[in-house]
């Protein structure tokens, strides 16, 4: 029998990735996984922690496929990296995967030539059919079988539609993490310093908000792993890798009652005293709900608040409260659990007014917020709402499309680093008006007095002094460099 054809998987770097700790791309590493299973040999390289010249490794391997991941950020970089596969060896597939690819298919394909494929949604099953497909022979008619796909035929775009959700996540195997080095990672859980990594346990998520493409990215549909095999893998994380922590990655942890209470009890039952921080929405826990997670091991809650104007939030679709996001602050203040709070400005339809209801809600509840997350504007992303009152609106810049060179220098007068996805800019609510929350966001840190103390004391007694000073001369060191290459 003949070897099975090689698969080449590629996830690009981007230059903020640089800023936060780095996780393995679990979503990619599935599929890679179920590739491999299935007996085909895969070779994954992941930019953010490794440096390879992935055209000339596509001259070595010469695979059947080359998978290329990644986000509206990264998309520059996967377009050069197929052009720098399909030079190098021309025969292969070059299949494009992500919530960018899903819902910017017929842009991409109409200009980008070295992008062959798109997979539509999760992409396990199909890359499965593609490989299959490639190894007997790669008939370009037999493409139209393949659910979940875009592709070009005769000059046109033609899609396959999107494939079923997947809600048997246990059908999966493990990600692969044995694909990448581990060790590069060094994500670490906040104000603790100990060694961890990313899981996810559950996929989807029915709420739709404007900003997010989840809910279209999955149907709005929900799908938990079994408690067992979350815990199986994490027991193997804590063995293989040494891990003393981790960071669970669901959209909303907490939208399952059963399920996250059931793994609470897994946990304790298998005796796994870990630290982990996870994602709660509004509404979803109590008190005692969340004492309970406090003694399993939840150490750090994440809150999508993003407003504190009731009417943004009604028009946002988050289907949440202030009172009950306050509750909850008090809740987590009491029981001795920090919290990462998300907050954004610039939402559809939200003034100026309402962008300073949202900084009052931050100064009425920074002694219960261990951190701020602050945008200072909405990013718009394909496959939002955002994105499709953008459009109606005629609000995105001119000329844009997201296959084509773009630089968004705006973010500049926001203080934060220009970059390559456009924001939402109203006439109510324009660069002017979003600056002067910014401004007035920065301020109420930089001169409240008890503020700033009670973060000197998280920072001295949590170690995370020594962390943010290895950040700073990381960004000195990479402005060095920067600096002699253009000398």
């Amino acid at each position: 029998m003949a070897p099975k054809p090689n698969i080449l998987a590629v996830y690009p770097e981007v230059a903020e990735s640089k800023i936060f700790d780095l996780m393995p791309p679990l979503g990619t590493l599935w599929i890679a996984a179920v590739l491999r299973e299935a007996g085909y040999p895969v070779r994954f390289v992941d930019e953010q922690v490794e440096d390879v010249d992935v055209g000339a490794l596509a001259e070595e391997l010469e695979p059947a496929l080359t998978l290329i991941g990644g986000t509206s950020h990264s998309r520059f970089e996967a377009f050069d990296r197929a052009a720098q596969v399909k030079e190098a060896y021309p025969p292969t597939t070059v299949v494009y995967g992500g919530p960018h690819a899903s819902f910017t298919a017929d842009d991409t394909l109409n200009n980008i030539e070295d992008v062959d494929i798109i997979v539509h949604g999760e992409g396990e099953f199909t890359s499965l059919e593609l490989a299959r497909w490639k190894e007997a022979g790669g008939n370009a008619e037999k493409l139209a079988e393949i659910k979940g796909i875009a592709y070009r035929s005769d000059g046109r775009v033609v899609s396959t539609g999107w494939r079923p959700f997947n809600d048997d996540l246990d059908a999966l195997p493990e990600p692969a993490r044995d694909l990448v080095p581990m060790d590069r990672y060094a994500m670490e859980l906040e104000y603790l310093g100990l060694p961890a990594t990313s899981v996810v346990t559950a996929r989807g998520c029915p709420v739709a908000c404007s900003f997010c493409s989840a809910s279209k990215m999955y149907g709005r549909s929900y799908a938990t792993r079994s408690l067992a095999r979350v815990v199986d893998e994490v027991e193997g994380l804590v063995e293989k890798y040494s891990i003393e922590g981790l960071k669970i990655f669901d959209s909303t942890f907490t939208l399952n009652k059963k399920h996250f209470l059931g793994f609470c009890d897994e946990l304790e039952r298998r005796g796994l005293a870990i630290p982990w921080e996870c994602e709660v929405r509004v509404g979803t826990v109590d008190r005692s709900l969340l004492e309970r997670m406090r003694e399993a091991g939840c150490y750090y809650i994440d809150l999508g608040v993003e407003s504190g104007d009731q009417s943004v939030l009604a028009e946002m679709g988050k289907g949440i409260t202030l009172d009950d996001a306050e509750e909850l602050l008090r809740w987590a203040e009491d029981l001795g659990i920090r919290t990462k709070v998300f907050f954004t400005v610039g939402h559809i339809g939200e003034t100026y007014a309402a962008g300073k209801d949202t900084l009052r809600f931050i100064r009425r509840n920074r002694k219960r917020i261990t951190l701020v997350g602050y945008g200072p504007a909405i990013r718009i992303y394909p496959g939002t709402r955002v994105e499709e009152y953008a459009r109606e609106n005629d609000l995105l810049p001119a000329g844009f499309r997201w296959s084509a060179p773009y630089e968004n220098r705006d973010n500049l007068r926001l203080f934060r680093p220009a970059d390559n996805v456009p924001i939402l800019l109203q006439p109510q609510l324009g660069v002017r008006e979003l600056r002067r929350l910014r401004l007035r966001y920065i301020l109420s840190r930089v001169f409240s007095l008890s503020f700033l103390i009670f973060k000197l004391k998280l920072l001295l007694r949590y170690r995370e002094l020594s962390r943010f000073l290895k950040l700073g001369l990381k960004g000195l060191a990479g402005r060095k460099r920067k600096s002699e290459r253009s000398s």
